[in-house]
């Protein structure tokens, strides 16, 4: 494998070296289950995750924080030689999963934007595409079409350029990373056998399991899709639809009524009024901290000046000292000395 063909983000890659396995994570394409997997393949510990004060709303969430993973590494930041040894003619088992790119917008617009996530609520929230929190079934119909559209029309914008909503084809470098096998989330269970035959092979007698997480409620309606909407969707990850085996624009699970029950439109409000209620806590909490470093660092600082202090006050005694001295040998009394300035 060499550096040219690796994926646009490195913190999207995680080299199992024990098991001489890569996976390559697509955001809303259960990353979050198979990085918990991967996680426990490694021996990461879930309290490194649990215990820090990034602004995800759930356990399961603080997976995402790259920076907390300890024994796994990233291919960006492999040494030459070990990258090269990396190939699946060479053994390895290197695979990616990919969800339909209409069952993947929608999940990424409901769980980030609709139920205001709040990292993603104080960057995006005065945009006019922002969700309202809705009190009917038309109004998520018309915010998710509006998204969309804004999706189509400004495909370099930050929000559709983030690695939840970007094309998946771009994401895993499908057109030149070599990959053993990219699955679709329909294909999750030939991933896991596949990918515990080849553990097996490598020494592993485990048990492998796949955690749920569901960080989207609502399973979108048929009638959400409409014609220009799956016009955009289509425009949008045209690479995915042709490269992934995706002939409908419509995807699976969809919700079977026609519009959804009060409860789970008030499911919602009560989702988001949690997530500004942990954010609040968590912001709070990372101002403490700031204030506990910026208290270290004074304490320090007092510590580093303490034997300049002393030295002072030393060169100051031995200067009364001497002048001491000198006016007894001189035979008048000693005049007073100021000791040595700060």
């Amino acid at each position: 494998m060499r550096r040219d063909q690796l994926p646009p983000n490195k913190t999207a890659t995680f080299v199992m070296r024990r098991w001489k396995a890569v996976y390559v994570s697509v955001n809303k394409a259960a990353c979050t289950s198979l990085k918990w997997l991967v996680a426990d393949l490694q021996g990461e510990r879930p309290e490194q995750f649990y215990g820090s004060l990034s602004r995800e709303i759930g356990r399961p969430m603080t997976i995402h924080k790259r920076a907390l993973w300890e024994r796994t590494p990233m291919l960006h930041r492999l040494p030459r030689p070990e990258l090269e040894a990396i190939s699946p003619e060479n053994g390895w088992f290197v695979f990616g999963v990919v969800r339909h790119p209409a069952a993947r917008i929608w999940s990424a617009w409901q769980s980030k934007l609709l139920l205001r996530e709040p990292a993603w609520a104080e960057r995006f929230g005065a945009e006019p595409w922002f969700p309202r929190v809705p009190s009917s079934t038309e109004e998520i119909a018309e915010d998710f079409a509006r998204f969309v559209a804004f999706a189509e029309s400004a495909p370099d914008h930050p929000m559709v350029r983030n690695r939840h909503v970007a094309p998946q084809y771009r994401l895993l470098a499908a057109d030149r990373m070599p990959y053993s096998r990219i699955y679709g989330t329909r294909e999750i269970p030939a991933l896991l056998e596949d990918f515990e035959r080849h553990l097996r092979a490598q020494g592993w007698d485990g048990e492998l399991k796949l955690p749920r997480s569901n960080e989207t409620p609502l399973r979108p309606l048929r009638s959400f899709f409409s014609d220009p909407v799956r016009e955009s969707i289509r425009a949008i990850y045209p690479d995915d639809f042709r490269h992934f085996g995706y002939e409908d624009d419509i995807p699976d699970g969809l919700h079977r009524g026609d519009a959804y029950p009060d409860d789970a439109l008030a499911e919602i409000g009560r989702l988001v009024e949690r997530a500004e209620r942990i954010n609040d806590v968590i912001l709070k909490a990372r101002a403490l901290q700031k204030e506990l470093a910026a208290a270290e660092e004074r304490a320090r600082a007092a510590e580093d000046r303490l034997p300049l202090r002393r030295m002072e006050i030393l060169a100051g005694r031995a200067q009364r000292r001497i002048r001491r001295a000198v006016a007894e040998r001189a035979g008048r009394p000693a005049a007073r000395v100021r000791s040595a300035p700060r």
